[in-house]
């Protein structure tokens, strides 16, 4: 009598085969990251909608004076007075209801360590004479260098900071409309709005690519084998691009598209928005004011 199949035995179980090298495949991180890209913008959309100070602006008010903020904090020269803007973004954020935490951790993460490993190089006594003040031999760093580095560095954490209120306080169809009464042109308000919209569609189907993939491998593959795969889905991804661009501008001129996008939102000045207005104003006016008795330091 023969034996059972090993694999029919009740005290056996099937071998699963397992990843080579452990953790997530190439097709699981892409895809999560995707995902997280994905999610990332929906929860604009629900920041935007929190009853905050900034949501309640109207969008072209909104735009103008965050706008102003940051110009205003790329024509300041004093370090403690662009520190003094950083946490003016940070009262914004939090009057604002946004996640404080999160909101400086995107922005000092991001912009903030771009703008140091960009400047840092500058402090070096050899590309900025000095009095030095971290001894290093040829690495030695000087006073005017550090001061630059921490001016560059703080203006651009301000900046940037005043540019994320606008994208996490403003809903993407207000943004548009906002362009729109400020005499942008229709080609561009267009474009802005179709990019938007199909980067978030080839996003899932490109999420889509690789969950596909991720449920129908058992291995992690071969360097050069996942690097081939990798490409030519990027190929896909770009052929299927221009085929949908063309495929949406002719549905859009069979229904009588003209170049501009009609919109739903209707805009109107209410008192809180003048009061803004003229607070953020007089706000920016006294920042240069008094950075220009403070001077550079």
């Amino acid at each position: 009598m023969s034996s059972p199949c090993p694999c029919c035995r009740p005290d056996i179980t099937p071998a699963i085969p397992r990843r080579r090298g452990g953790g997530r495949s190439l097709a699981r991180k892409t895809a999560d990251s995707i995902a997280h890209a994905v999610t990332d913008v929906l929860q604009n959309e629900e920041l935007a909608a929190r009853p905050g100070l900034l949501q309640r602006l109207d969008p072209r008010i909104k735009l103008l004076t965050l706008v102003l903020f940051a110009v205003t904090a790329s024509l300041v020269h004093s370090v403690w007075v662009l520190v003094a803007l950083i946490g003016v973004t940070i009262v914004l954020a939090a009057a604002s209801r946004v996640g404080v935490a999160s909101f400086a951790r995107k922005v000092w993460l991001s912009a903030g360590l771009l703008a140091f490993l960009v400047a840092a190089p500058s402090a070096l006594r050899v590309f900025t004479p000095g009095t030095v003040i971290v001894p290093l031999g040829p690495f030695s760093l000087t006073e005017p260098g550090l001061m630059g580095v921490a001016t560059l560095v703080t203006r651009v954490v301000a900046a940037a900071g005043f540019a994320l209120l606008i994208i996490w306080t403003m809903r993407w169809s207000d943004l548009l409309k906002a362009l729109s009464a400020m005499r942008l042109p229709d080609v561009v308000v267009a474009t802005l709005a179709m990019t938007q919209k199909q980067i978030l569609t080839l996003l899932r189907t490109v999420e889509q690519i690789h969950l596909a993939r991720e449920s129908r491998t058992l291995t992690r593959g071969s360097v050069r084998a996942n690097r081939a795969w990798v490409t030519e889905r990027m190929a896909f991804v770009v052929r299927k691009s221009m085929k949908t661009a063309d495929d949406v501008y002719d549905a859009m001129l069979s229904r009588g598209f003209t170049g501009a996008i009609p919109s739903l939102v209707r805009l109107r000045l209410r008192p809180r928005d003048w009061a803004w207005s003229a607070a953020s104003i007089a706000l920016c006016a006294a920042i240069l004011y008094v950075d220009r008795v403070v001077g550079p330091r």
